[in-house]
């Protein structure tokens, strides 16, 4: 619109009468015998007593004197010279004004508004984020908690009803649950399909192999539609990144605290362009312009780094999962050979058994030493539910490496001594396969990235986001009127976004290392009793199912 008023005829003759105005005002015939406006402007100039005062006025400042005169840019009107003037208000050494239309309060609430709304968001952040680590605990407590019902299921006293009813008690409970909840015995074994449903396994675990997110933003019994996008389903997405342990809500604190420093910085700009000398404001900008010169080159080697660093940890995370299903397959594979015993004799019946027993220790102690919620369960909650023999236990407990080697062993002896042929040959097959997909498992697990890199990594990160509350690069510094008049919030949530983003990815890339911690990173972490309790049942139905011939009977084997 201004663009289309200079342009017009109009605005051509007002600016030209204008300067007609002025070069009658400054001419020397107009000294002498004064202009018509001139008396009003010189009364109003000498009522002027700071310098940013002629703001919206033809006066000037004159500095020898300290005071207003009628002048324009290149001089004042009534005076010869003036040594030390002043003609544009932002030329001002400073650009405080007391007697504008607003006042003093009215603009350090204006101020200082933004820096107490990110405090008041920072301490409620800060009080719900205690309020959810008083309610889920510690790492630590937690620890100490799986450990106190490892020992409650060495007593053999898992009675959910006992016990303290907090949330991070039940989880550890429910997790031994999954796995150590129903006794085996080799009488219900023996029953085979006919097994009466209490003496059966449990379907499976309350919480899956991998947690993703429409499981958890589902509530019980509700279907989720994948093609639904809008604010319902956006909120739910907020409720789940925001819960406790997961990336973003862990970062919450630091960003949101270092949103306040931002805007905490940003006032004192405010402040030093209206109240400093022009000369020290424009060195406090010029340390700002060169931080901001440090953010730049800084955040392309963080995002380098983190992009490199964070591609090959997500490729490592799934990796595991995937060696996940290469065991559980391997495992089958070794009950579907195994299933083609003769089940007739109470001995075949033992030896199924025994197999079953064993595969499934060789896949629970793949995992326990990388799965805090399982690394406190000894032998005793193993014999107690039927999975191993007090005998066993006794030399599973004196193995030199760990019980694992032992238990692989006693696979391979099984296998030479139960089948022949081509099935045993198979067999042997499977189980090195099972026995390299475990390795594999607990190399990827035990991967980690150079020490130095690592180190460089955090360093880089966390003085990227020291820095990026104090460096805006948005603002042109130059301009003191603008950085004085602007509220900044867009740069303030902008600070508060970036830090937030690079602090999710470095607690997502310490969950990374850790995949099956379901104690310090429950949501992010690999469930892997999932898998060994649906590992199982379906070794139970390879193993205790009747073959063909002893289904069909003798008469069908004849009609065929």
């Amino acid at each position: 619109v201004l663009l289309a008023l200079a342009s017009a005829p109009g605005a051509l003759a007002l600016r030209s009468g204008a300067a007609r105005l002025a070069a009658e005002a400054n001419s020397s015939t107009a000294r002498r015998a004064g202009h018509p406006h001139l008396e009003k402007f010189r009364m109003q100039c000498a009522k002027i007593t700071e310098c940013y005062c002629i703001r919206r006025t033809p006066c000037g400042w004159c500095g020898t004197v300290h005071r207003g005169m009628l002048g324009a840019e290149d001089g004042p009107i009534d005076a010869e010279h003036c040594l030390d003037w002043i003609g544009w208000p932002d030329d001002c050494p400073t650009l405080h004004c007391s007697e504008g239309e607003h006042s003093e309060l009215y603009w350090r609430i204006q101020c200082w508004w933004l820096p107490a709304l990110c405090f008041v968001q920072w301490v409620i952040v800060c009080i719900w984020r205690e309020a959810l680590k008083v309610k889920n605990l510690s790492g630590r407590q937690l620890e100490s908690l799986a450990g106190e019902v490892g020992h409650m299921v060495s007593q053999n006293s898992m009675d959910p009803s006992q016990g303290p009813s907090d949330a991070a008690m039940s989880y550890c409970r429910q997790q031994l649950l999954d796995m150590f909840g129903r006794k085996r015995t080799f009488e219900a074994f023996s029953k085979g399909l006919q097994c009466p449903m209490e003496e059966r396994l449990q379907e499976g675990a309350k919480r899956p192999y991998e947690m993703n997110l429409s499981e958890l933003s589902a509530r019980p019994g509700d279907c989720i539609d994948t093609s639904q996008v809008g604010p319902l389903r956006c909120r739910a997405m907020l409720q789940v990144v925001l819960q406790w342990r997961t990336a973003l809500g862990a970062s919450l604190p630091t960003a949101t605290g270092l949103m306040l420093v931002s805007a905490l910085y940003l006032a004192v700009l405010r402040t030093a362009a209206r109240d400093m000398p022009k000369d020290d404001y424009l060195w406090l900008a010029g340390v700002t312009q060169d931080l901001s010169a440090v953010a730049g080159p800084l955040e392309k080697a963080v995002s380098m780094l983190l992009a490199f660093y964070a591609l090959d940890r997500i490729g490592l995370y799934w990796k595991v999962l995937m060696e996940g299903f290469v065991i559980q397959g391997r495992t089958h594979d070794l009950g579907m050979i195994g299933g083609i015993i003769q089940k007739g004799t109470e001995d075949s019946w033992r030896r199924c058994y025994r197999l079953y027993r064993y595969a499934t220790i060789n896949f629970f102690f793949t995992y326990q030493q990388y799965t805090p919620g399982l690394s406190f369960v000894g032998l005793g909650p193993l014999v107690r539910c039927g999975l191993v023999e007090p005998e066993e236990a006794t030399v599973l407990r004196s193995a030199h490496r760990g019980p694992q080697s032992i238990v692989e062993g006693w696979i391979a002896n099984w296998i030479e001594e139960s089948l022949d042929a081509e099935a045993r040959q198979q067999a042997f097959q499977a189980l090195r396969e099972l026995r390299n997909a475990c390795t594999v498992t607990q190399a990827l697990v035990d991967q980690r990235a150079p020490l130095s890199f690592e180190s460089l990594l955090y360093l880089v990160v966390y003085c990227l986001v020291a820095i990026i509350p104090f460096a805006p690069s948005n603002i042109d510094y130059s301009n003191r009127r603008a950085v004085m008049d602007g509220l900044h919030l867009a740069t303030v949530l902008g600070d508060g976004i970036i830090c937030a983003f690079y602090i999710s990815l470095l607690h997502m890339l310490r969950h990374l290392q850790s995949p099956f911690d379901d104690i310090g990173a429950p949501h992010d972490a690999l469930n892997p009793i999932a898998i060994i309790n649906s590992s199982e049942r379906k070794l139970r139905d390879y193993l205790s199912a009747p073959n063909p011939d002893e289904v069909l009977g003798t008469a069908s084997r004849g009609r065929e």
